[in-house]
């Protein structure tokens, strides 16, 4: 062998003891390959490598060499370097080099290209030898170093997370399939989910698997009040109204409600007594709009209507119009992607999570417990399912509490975000294994380096990464990140509606014959044409109607300005709402979104506290925020006891006595307020006005009146000035 020549392949395999017909000979794919032609990284002298006149050091300085080279592997060479340290004798070892002098070539070369290696980037490839120890596995997830090494893992392993952050087109999704179409080919004994919220994405997959079932929006048919056939109704509405108020985003005063409102539901159905009758998300709607009718507390009414707002999505939805709707015996039995392009945020995170929390009761109650993997749910999108939200209004999201327990009993997460703030501390903290793809934000560069443990060369080196294929890897059974080949492939065929209807014809009919839907209820006409954003809106507005638009970024359910704007401009075109400005400060005036008649109908309520106008009601608003900050006890329309006249603010406090405030914007009634208010017992009148001129006004008309010369010491003017902050 010359001193420019490659090491061949067979060179190779006779240095490592083994035959051609037992080791791979394809090149190293992708990325890595670039690095595979480098000519000048080992030199033997063509003579071979005489080794009998070595010194002591010289020999151990050979076997370091062979040992940092990886050559010790090969069991011929190990078994002489054994030798040689228990007898002494080298002679064995010098004729076993000599006869193969390609073996010392190829640890040099292997040596060389390590520290190559470091030179190119901050992550050394695995070690051959700690691939096989560390990172060998049945399934295998790419390659990792420059022979052809391949990161294998166990299945149980997913039990504990896997984390997938990565931009768009950086091979998140193709490193998806080239392991789900591993795991659906071999033989195993766990199913897979793939709840795909992209709509058509792993429809293809079914090229690959025959045991793998495709549910399409048209067949999607569920009823989440549909009671398991393998659990105890009590148990199911527990755990169906904990799922419903934790992916919903209501407080834990709603929780209460709902258990008792779908108790009684069950109780009328005989649904505790063995029957099948169940009633739907549409009869649960129903209940909640009945109580709203009959009910006066505006408290209670206030939790009423926000649980009426999350059903809406439910009874609008064609999937959940059914009594008997997928069975729940298939979320453990089969193979399935469900295409739930169609589903709302708060709508795909609490089917995702009522699935996996059925799933974790189902293995717990049978003591199927242990890592062992048992159901993999693959998420594409965790922005959606682990969003940011604000844990002390409403509390911990379901599915963030199950990840941490789901190991437990084998069930298993892989996912996957466009964006790093999609992955909560919870998913940060439980994943065993992180693959990081390329990303673009220099936020996203702090969050790698932190949940990965990266160093700053290792951190900066994300922006340098290929385009596509190529990931960040740490894995919780090998002490060093590094660096990922993600293997080339292609789907060539896409797989039309028509096609995949006649591929799954036998599951769409055993489908068919289990789901019951009732006949199409003549309802709901208004609340179907509104989309689940902008229900969600104005729901916010008939809640906080005095938010002025440049602060609607806190309404609950939103991840930016940009689906507040597209879900207000909705609104404002179907005309539910209306732009209206109003001077809210002394120097300018504000923009509010105003609920109009169509949208208080929707909200079944009859309009914002107070009275009259929205101005009126605004400025009755922004007078009892500025008394409640003074310490005062405030009611809008209050009454004084005895009197049955609604004063706009009534007030009190100790120093002060009841002070009826009267907001007046025309001053027809100016006058019957100021008498009604002094009959009821008011220490104290305060005329509210706009503005200076109105002042001059009222003044006028208070002083035409002679009956009031006795109280002009117990009425005030003040302009609406006064109660601006």
């Amino acid at each position: 062998m010359t001193a420019n020549s490659c090491l061949t392949g067979r060179d190779v395999l006779i240095a490592r003891g083994f035959t051609i017909g037992s080791f791979s000979l394809a090149p190293v794919r992708g990325w890595f390959s670039c690095l595979r032609c480098i000519k000048s990284l080992a030199f033997i002298d063509q003579g071979g490598a005489d080794m009998s006149d070595l010194s002591e050091d010289q020999r151990m300085d050979l076997i370091e060499t062979l040992h940092e080279g990886d050559m010790l592997s090969n069991p011929f060479l190990s078994q002489y370097v054994k030798l040689a340290f228990e007898t002494g004798n080298f002679e064995p070892l010098h004729d076993y080099l000599n006869a193969y002098p390609q073996i010392l070539a190829i640890a040099r070369r292997n040596i060389n290209l390590a520290r190559y290696q470091n030179l190119e980037n901050p992550y050394p490839y695995p070690h051959q030898a700690d691939v096989r120890e560390f990172l060998s596995g049945p399934f295998n997830l790419g390659y990792v170093n420059l022979f052809d090494d391949m990161f294998g893992i166990y299945p149980d392993i997913f039990c504990m997370l896997t984390m997938i952050p990565g931009r768009p087109g950086s091979g998140k999704s193709q490193f998806l399939k080239y392991l789900l179409i591993q795991l659906l080919r071999k033989k195993r004994d766990f199913n897979v989910l793939i709840p795909d919220l992209k709509g058509n994405e792993y429809r293809d997959l079914t090229l690959f698997s025959k045991n793998l079932s495709v549910i399409t929006e048209k067949k999607m048919a569920l009823n989440p009040l549909q009671v398991p056939n393998d659990m105890d109704p009590r148990d199911f509405l527990q755990l169906f109204s904990q799922v419903f108020v934790g992916e919903n985003w209501l407080g834990a005063t709603s929780l209460s409600i709902i258990i008792k409102t779908i108790d009684q539901l069950y109780r009328d159905r005989g649904i505790f007594d063995g029957s099948s009758n169940y009633p739907t998300m549409r009869d649960l709607y129903h209940v909640i709009s009945n109580l709203l009718q009959g009910n006066t507390s505006f408290k209670y009414r206030d939790i009423l209507l926000l649980v009426q707002n999350r059903l809406i999505p439910y009874v609008a939805d064609p999937t959940f119009n059914c009594q008997r709707g997928i069975p729940y015996e298939f979320w453990w039995k089969k193979n399935l992607v469900l295409e739930v392009a169609h589903f709302s945020d708060n709508v795909y995170s609490f089917v995702v999570s009522l699935i996996n929390g059925y799933l974790y009761e189902y293995y717990r109650r049978r003591g199927l417990t242990g890592s062992k993997l048992r159901t993999l749910s693959i998420v594409d999108e965790a922005r959606v399912l682990f969003r940011i939200r604000d844990a002390m209004t409403f509390g911990e999201s379901f599915i963030s509490q199950l990840v941490t327990r789901c190991r437990e009993v084998g069930i298993a997460f892989i996912i996957s975000s466009q964006e790093t703030n999609s992955f909560n501390q919870t998913v940060k903290s439980a994943s065993f294994t992180k693959i990081c793809f390329p990303l673009t934000d220099g936020t996203d560069r702090d969050f790698v380096k932190e949940s990965f443990g990266l160093t700053e060369d290792q951190a900066g080196y994300v922006f340098k990464l290929p385009k596509h294929g190529v990931a960040i890897a740490r894995y919780g059974g090998y002490p060093e990140p590094f660096l990922l080949g993600v293997p080339y492939f292609k789907i060539k065929k896409e797989l039309p509606t028509d096609i995949l209807k006649q591929r799954m014809a036998d599951f769409y009919a055993e489908l068919d014959a289990l789901i019951k839907r009732p006949a199409p209820p003549a309802v709901l006409k208004t609340m179907e044409t509104v989309p689940p954003a902008a229900s969600a809106l104005l729901f916010f507005l008939g809640k906080m109607p005095f938010t002025k638009k440049s602060e609607m970024k806190n309404a609950p359910g939103f991840n930016s300005a940009r689906e507040i704007n597209k879900a207000l401009d909705w609104l404002t075109n179907n005309g539910f709402v209306a732009t209206e400005k109003y001077r809210t400060s002394k120097t300018r005036k504000s923009s509010y979104a105003v609920i109009k008649d169509k949208g208080f109908k929707y909200l079944g309520i009859d309009g914002p506290p107070g009275k009259g106008s929205f101005e009126h009601s605004l400025y009755q608003y922004l007078i009892q925020q500025k008394l409640l900050s003074q310490g005062m006890t405030v009611r809008i329309e209050g009454q004084i006891k005895g009197s049955r006249k609604a004063i706009d603010v009534l007030a009190h406090s100790k120093e002060t006595g009841r002070m009826a405030y009267e907001v007046t914007l025309n001053f027809h009634n100016l006058l019957s307020n100021i008498h009604q208010d002094l009959n009821a017992g008011a220490d104290k009148i305060v005329v509210v006005i706009r503005d200076k001129t109105d002042l001059d006004k009222a003044l006028a008309i208070v002083a035409s009146d002679s009956t009031l010369n006795m109280h002009l010491e117990r009425i005030d003017f003040v302009i609406i000035d006064d109660f601006f902050d």
